[in-house]
């Protein structure tokens, strides 16, 4: 993470570091990317980076990070369902809102269709990272759900945790293959694949 020296720079000057960090970031992933290009970007001294973030993936991990809890921020309201609507009322409203949220930020989707398409390393440990803590809250919300009887008993509480993790994170690939991606489509994508959660596929 950051050095208290960056946090004691300007806010300007920080935000130009993160700005061209994030830029290098959605171009390459971490193997191909470059401090050089940020430096240059962000228009500091070469040698000043290294009195901010330790090498390379310090920086990387530093803006996954400030990006998560910005985006964290931003489905909070979908909080406000969480635990007192049935769990997969609370989750298309979640999955609406972090999917807007990235499509306001697009450069935080080329972010992740590179994390997930370099899966390796510090890639690897980000992704388990992320996935891990939507799968603990979708959990526990599953589960609530089983204990009030929401759901049928016999609901394999990890697997549709699973299948929601997935759903969350499959539109930076929606995003490679479908290049139109807005939220309409999104609200019509969750809807329908709501309808096919709550109703299965039997006829």
């Amino acid at each position: 993470m950051p050095t208290n020296t960056y946090f004691n720079l300007p806010p300007e000057k920080r935000e130009r570091i993160f700005a061209a960090a994030i830029n290098e970031f959605a171009q390459r992933n971490i193997q191909s990317a470059s401090l050089s290009n940020i430096v240059a970007e962000a228009g500091i001294a070469r040698g000043s980076i290294y009195q901010y973030f330790r090498d390379k993936e310090d920086i990387y991990i530093y803006v996954f990070e400030t990006l998560r809890a910005r985006r964290a921020e931003y489905v909070e309201s979908a909080f406000a369902l969480y635990k007192k609507e049935p769990f997969l009322v609370f989750f298309e409203a979640f999955y609406i809102r972090d999917s807007e949220f990235l499509l306001n930020h697009p450069l935080h989707i080329e972010m992740g269709k590179h994390l997930y398409g370099h899966a390796h390393g510090v890639s690897r440990k980000l992704i388990q990272k992320i996935q891990s803590r939507y799968r603990e809250i979708f959990l526990i919300g599953i589960a609530y759900d089983i204990e009030r009887g929401y759901m049928r008993p016999d609901i394999n509480c990890g697997i549709l945790a699973d299948l929601c993790v997935h759903l969350v994170t499959d539109i930076f690939i929606f995003q490679s293959l479908n290049n139109s991606l807005t939220m309409e489509n999104i609200r019509e994508h969750a809807t329908g694949t709501m309808h096919i959660i709550r109703n299965g596929v039997a006829p």
